[in-house]
């Protein structure tokens, strides 16, 4: 089970990606500034959370792509408790099957 404590504190996000594992779940979690098209000059990006599991046992570099499943979520205390919750659901999901897993592409960018 993924709790809060594992993903470290929120400023580790700012510089670094979080790698971890759950059972058959492997993910990634780390920080993306995204631009909007309403974004006026000058003004910054808006920091987000992305995270994408896969099923293990293969690193994500030898994992193909369709069977990634990317979401984004709220730079916050909250959007990291949305990123447990969608883990959880993503492992419950995979542990019922694998191939409707892969089936079910979640991309979310």
């Amino acid at each position: 089970m993924i709790t809060r404590e594992q993903l470290y504190v929120l400023d580790y996000y700012k510089k670094n990606t979080y790698m971890g594992s759950d059972g058959p779940l492997y993910f990634r979690i780390y920080r993306i500034e995204e631009s909007s098209s309403e974004t006026k000059e000058g003004e910054a990006a808006q920091s987000l959370l992305e995270a994408v599991c896969w099923p293990g046992p293969f690193i994500y570099d030898k994992t193909p792509e369709e069977h990634k499943h990317f979401k984004r979520f709220e730079y916050s205390e909250e959007g990291m408790e949305e990123i447990i919750s969608w883990l959880m659901k993503e492992k419950i999901l995979l542990s019922e099957s694998k191939e409707k897993f892969i089936k079910e592409k979640v991309d979310d960018r």
